[in-house]
């Protein structure tokens, strides 16, 4: 897959990109990995900039383009969100080359705190986080928490839900990244009550054959695209796909779902580094 933009230029990119209160701008930077700049301050959800995934586990988990941006061009990031820990999510590399920042916080599920700070991030970078919480950040944005189903719920002894996903207010701008997750009823009445501008929700699906291969699954194109309809989001985005050849789905089939069924839908597919202004 060609890459849109990367390196210096997408860097130099994002930190020209200047604008209105009422507007965001996102950078996609493959598989869940979306930088989000609002004003003057931007937040990295899941950050998969490395090749750990393959160097832990071999074949066929090459990446099919390499990564946008590397871990030391992120070091101006305000905010690191991650939903949960599988290492194209919670990358081991990526978090720790960041941690060399001085001014980046890690917001990651409560249940993982121990796990971050064994990779060396420090007690004043972390920010743990837990189901229907929500944190006042920085620059007046809010994030709150919601279990995830990938594709079940997980908690840790205390209770902690290990797969998140994350309603952020950047201003009047509502933007819901799923994490990793199947569609669910309550996921759907709780993104109906908060109103979600933009819905970042991954489509590489499950099925039996990688079930077997140790493969835990996610919504399909057909799931993503009915949860964010019956959330009346303004707009969807497709992720999860298009990394790793054997974990994933065509996007042409969430493309013929909508203009089939919900054709009045907005959508935006993203090349990788590609820029995308949502304007409310």
């Amino acid at each position: 897959m060609e890459v849109y933009n990367s390196g210096t230029a997408l860097e130099e990119q994002i930190a020209a990109t200047e604008l209105p209160e009422q507007a965001l701008a996102l950078w996609a930077l493959g598989q869940e990995g979306f930088l989000v700049k609002w004003k003057q301050t931007k937040v990295l959800f899941d950050p998969y900039l490395t090749n750990w995934v393959h160097e832990l586990s071999g074949d066929p988990w090459m990446r099919a383009f390499e990564s946008p941006l590397a871990p030391s061009q992120c070091l101006d990031v305000d905010y690191v969100v991650c939903s949960h820990h599988h290492e194209d999510h919670m990358d081991k590399l990526t978090l720790q080359a960041i941690g060399k920042s001085s001014k980046t916080r890690f917001i990651v599920p409560k249940a993982h705190l121990p796990l971050v700070k064994d990779w060396g991030l420090r007690d004043e970078q972390l920010i743990g986080i837990s189901h229907g919480q929500t944190l006042e950040l920085d620059g007046g944005i809010t994030l709150e928490a919601f279990a995830a189903k990938h594709e079940q719920f997980e908690q840790d002894e205390a209770g902690e839900h290990r797969f998140l996903g994350f309603a952020a207010s950047f201003g009047d701008i509502r933007l819901y990244h799923s994490g990793d997750t199947v569609g669910f009823p309550e996921l759907v009445t709780w993104l109906q009550s908060r109103q979600v501008d933009i819905a970042l929700m991954p489509i590489n699906g499950r099925d039996f054959v990688r079930g077997e291969q140790g493969i835990v699954g996610n919504c399909n194109y057909r799931e993503a695209i009915e949860i964010a309809v019956q959330s009346h989001a303004d707009l969807l985005i497709p992720m999860h796909y298009g990394l790793f050849p054997h974990n994933d789905e065509n996007p042409a089939y969430f493309v013929d779902y909508i203009y089939r069924h919900y054709p009045a839908q907005k959508f935006h597919m993203f090349a990788p580094g590609e820029r995308f202004i949502y304007m409310k």
